[in-house]
This record gives structure tokens, C-alpha cells and sequence, in this order.
């Protein structure tokens, strides 16, 4: 019987003895390759590739890419030898050397915060604001580096913080202006006897805004509110902040402990807790600063003094509601500018950290001369009494009203 004589079969190029080029291990020798093939080795079963031209091409390529590895980067050459972890670690070194940054040598002798901080100069964008905090960089109190920053931030949020100027007629119904008036008077004078900070007294009147603006109260609870408020702005910005029991004393027993307590947690609900106000005092500071009042003829403790003098008339005078606490901080530098520096420039850095163009400071520094010039006219003389003393350099009875305003004020 005669069998077709077999045909010769085509070569698999993924048959066992093909892929390593020992015929007849099979399924066995592949076993065994697996088990002593190297972790992240050659798995050994790629299809290989056609003898053709685009084939020997890339062999070619890839021959040259070799010998160019081995010549290493631009004028480094690899140790010849064998390639040990010493020997490549040197190469990685010497490479990194020549690669490495002029500034990098620099750096290498700086602490964290200065490094973390001569990068972030370089790469923030210039100010456009003139530069008044540089005498200042070895101040750690000043803080130079971001003061500006948070004084951006002061002014973004300040018609947060900021009250209607007729909130008086909106919400109340049992007190006026004049009544709040006389509580202000009164608490400059419990101010000055606790001897409290004088950012206490500007917080403790913004709080009382906010919650007159937000609550309806009667003028049997007017007083209530005022020493609350009070106690809250002690808290907040006092280290030894009076008791409890003091603003029972002071307020001659008219409301108990638990009243101020329960006004307290009032308050502090009805104003969502919402302690962190930019107050006239904090612009003042800031805009004196860019004024530079050192430069001129006048004594800068006196000015400085004079242009608080001038925001405390403000805090008492509801119709001073009108103009937001920058813009009065504002007016009052360039009224101590005008009155004691003895010149009509408006200073460049004043009004660019300002932000408020001339005649709009102008407007209310007028309005500041005519409260100045009636200050001991009326019967609410607490801050006048306050800045006759010695003690704020008698600023309310020594400094006079500068003939611009007056002449202003008369024409108009």
C-alpha cells in the first residue's frame, strides 16, 4: 500500500525550536527557559522580523544609536570597561555638573524658607505699586515680604465689612444717630479707662454698625450693645482683655453678667462670627508709611497722631458712613500732609497705594476740617478732651486747620 509521501511544512517562526534556535526542546525547554529567564529580560518568543530593506535599515540605526550611547553626552566619554555602579555613578555626576545652572551654586548655601523665597521673587510678576517696604526686608515685624499682599486683601474685602449710610432709617425704629453718637462718646471714654489698644475702640464701633445695621434694638438695649461690643473687640485684640464684671461696673450695674453674655452670643451669631475687619487704624498705618512724612518740615509723631485724631471724629459722625474706611484713612494723611508738611503736592505713593484719585480724598478731607473746626463746639468733647492730653501731643488744641480747607469750605 502506498502512502502520498508527505510535503514538506512551512517554517513557523513562533515554533519552539525556531524561537531559540534549539530544535527539539519543545514544550519542555520552553519550561525550563521561563523558569531561568532573568526578571525583566527578553521573553524570547518576539516574531522576527523580515529580511527586507526597511529591516536592515533599522538595524543600522539602531548600531549607530549604540555607539553614540556609548560616547555619552556632548565631550563626555564613558569609561571603557566593564560599566560598574562606581563607574556610572561618576559618569552620572560629571554629567550633572555640566548640565547644572550658574544660580544653582548659589542655592546650595541658603535655607529652605530663603530658597522657597528667591523663588517665588523670581517668579511673581513686578509690582506696579512703588516700593515702600524695602527699608524694611531686615524687619521681621513689618512683614515686608507680603504686607502687601494682605493690605490687596484688606481692600478687596472691605465692602464686605463696610454699612449703609442710611441704615439708620432702614432698620431702626426706636434710636437715631444722635443716640449712637453718645454711646461712641460715652465708650471713648470706658476705652480710655480699661486703657485699651486703640484698635479695640475702631473694631468695637464697626461692630456696633454691623449689628445695629442687621438687628433692630431699643434704646434700653443701646447701652447693651455697646459694652458687648466692646468686650468683644477687648477679646479679639487685647492679650489681658477686661471681665466681664467690669463692663457690669462700668455700665453702673444696669445689666447683669447673663445680659451681657446672652448679648454676646447674640452678636456673635447675628455677625456670623466675622471678627477680621480692616479698620480705619490699619489704612492709616499703611498710607502714612506711603505719604513718607519724614521728608517734610513736620514731626512725624505729631502727624501721625493728628491723622487719628482726625479718623476718631469721623468714627463718631454717622453721616462720616458714607466714606469707606480707606478713603477717611486716606483724607486724613493728606489733611496732616497739607497742615504740617507745608506743601500742596499730593504725594505719588499715597495716592497709588490709596487707589482714590485727588479730588475724591480732597472731598473728604473737607469734611474732616469741618468736623476738626466744631470738635469742641458740641456737647460730645470726649475724643476732643482725649487729644488735648499731653499724652497724644495735644493735637486738638495745637494744630490748626490749614487755610486751604477753610477757604474751601467757606466758598462752598
Amino acid at each position: 500500500m502506498a502512502f502520498a509521501r508527505p510535503q514538506a511544512q512551512h517554517a513557523d517562526e513562533n515554533a519552539a525550536e525556531n524561537r531559540d534556535g534549539k530544535p527539539g526542546q519543545g514544550g519542555r525547554g520552553l519550561q525550563a527557559q521561563g523558569n531561568q529567564r532573568r526578571a525583566l529580560g527578553d521573553i524570547g518568543n518576539v516574531v522576527s522580523s523580515y529580511n527586507t530593506r526597511r529591516a536592515a535599515a533599522q538595524k543600522d540605526a539602531a548600531v549607530k544609536r549604540a555607539a553614540e550611547q556609548r560616547q555619552g553626552p556632548a565631550g563626555t566619554k564613558l569609561p571603557v570597561g566593564p560599566v560598574t555602579r562606581r563607574a556610572a555613578a561618576a559618569a552620572a555626576n560629571q554629567e550633572l555638573r555640566a548640565s547644572k545652572p550658574d544660580g544653582l551654586d548659589e542655592e546650595k548655601n541658603l535655607s529652605v524658607s530663603a530658597l522657597l523665597q528667591k523663588r517665588s521673587d523670581a517668579a511673581s510678576p513686578v509690582s506696579p505699586l512703588p516700593d515702600i517696604d524695602s527699608k524694611d526686608l531686615d524687619d521681621p515685624l513689618t512683614c515686608a515680604d507680603y504686607v502687601g499682599d494682605i493690605f490687596s486683601y484688606y481692600r478687596s474685602v472691605e465692602p464686605r465689612y463696610c454699612v449703609d449710610a442710611d441704615y439708620m432709617a432702614k432698620r431702626q425704629t426706636d434710636i437715631n444717630a444722635k443716640m449712637r453718637a453718645i454711646l461712641i462718646d460715652w465708650l471713648v471714654e470706658v476705652h480710655q479707662k480699661f486703657k485699651l489698644l486703640p484698635d479695640t475702640l475702631f473694631l468695637t464701633v464697626n461692630i456696633i454698625d454691623r449689628f445695629l445695621q442687621k438687628r433692630p434694638v431699643t434704646r434700653k438695649n443701646l447701652q447693651l450693645v455697646g459694652v458687648t461690643a466692646m468686650l468683644l473687640a477687648a477679646k479679639y485684640e487685647e492679650i489681658w482683655p477686661p471681665e466681664v464684671r467690669d463692663f457690669v461696673y462700668i455700665s453702673d450695674q444696669a445689666y447683669t453678667r447673663e445680659q451681657i453674655l446672652d448679648m454676646e452670643k447674640l452678636m456673635l451669631n447675628t455677625l456670623r462670627f466675622n471678627m477680621t475687619v480692616p479698620t480705619p487704624l490699619k489704612f492709616l498705618a499703611r498710607y502714612f508709611k506711603a505719604a513718607n512724612l519724614s521728608q517734610t518740615s513736620c514731626n512725624e509723631n505729631t502727624s501721625r497722631q493728628y491723622a487719628t485724631y482726625l479718623t476718631e471724629l469721623a468714627m463718631l459722625d454717622y453721616g462720616m458712613l458714607q466714606c469707606p474706611y480707606s478713603l477717611v484713612s486716606a483724607a486724613a494723611v493728606y489733611v496732616a500732609w497739607q497742615t504740617l508738611g507745608r506743601t500742596t503736592r499730593f504725594p505719588r505713593a499715597l495716592h497709588r497705594h490709596a487707589g482714590y484719585p485727588e479730588a475724591q480724598v480732597k472731598e473728604c478731607a473737607s469734611k474732616l476740617v469741618v468736623l476738626q473746626r466744631k470738635a469742641n463746639a458740641t456737647s460730645l468733647v470726649a475724643v476732643f478732651k482725649k487729644h488735648s492730653h499731653i499724652r497724644y501731643g495735644n493735637v486738638a488744641r495745637v494744630v490748626e486747620v490749614p487755610a486751604i480747607f477753610i477757604n474751601g469750605d467757606e466758598q462752598s
